[in-house]
């Protein structure tokens, strides 16, 4: 009888241990895919002397993004890009995801664009990065991030192409 109270005692013990540390480990992971729209605010070629047709391209883009459950956001990146004209290049920075109740995600990214061989668009680009900082709801976030693009072709009067993103960012709360 004893053997058998101590049996049903260890596994009440063992599964009330195993609650509480399933539930201590904080969230687990978590995805995020946002459909993404942006445009260059401010930018600056600089050539590159000597090479014909390169440059570097500091710039900011500012944009809004819909989540797949139709939440709406702002976003900022700030970076630069390097071009080679008629090939393509890459770029890097950082971009900041603004939610509507204030909780942002900071993530680093570099990839890179090329143009598109059907010459429906100005180009494509892929990219990927690293979450880095959070606040709100996203406070302690920590993750990757994963973009692919299209570049659309400027019109007259635009300073850049407007982009259009696919992003999945996955990631954890760290408690």
């Amino acid at each position: 009888m004893t053997t058998k109270k101590s049996f049903f005692v260890l596994l009440g013990l063992f599964f009330i241990t195993g609650g509480f540390l399933g539930f201590a480990n904080g969230v687990g992971a978590e995805t995020l895919k946002l459909q993404l729209s942006n445009v260059v605010t401010k930018v600056e070629a600089i050539p590159i002397e000597n090479i014909e047709g390169t440059g570097v391209l500091p710039m900011v883009r500012d944009g809004v993004f819909v989540l797949e459950n139709g939440e709406l956001g702002s976003m900022k990146f700030i970076g630069t890009a390097y071009y080679v004209r008629g090939k393509g290049g890459s770029f890097s920075g950082y971009v900041e995801f603004i939610f509507g109740d204030g909780s942002t995600i900071v993530a680093s990214i570099a990839g890179t664009f090329w143009g598109d061989p059907e010459g429906k668009l100005a180009g494509i680009q892929k990219g990927s990065g690293e979450l880095i900082n959070g606040s709100g709801r996203f406070k302690g976030i920590k993750g990757t991030s994963t973009l692919t693009g299209k570049l659309l072709k400027t019109i007259k009067g635009e300073i850049a192409n407007k982009n259009y993103n696919e992003v999945i960012l996955e990631y954890a709360l760290s408690p």
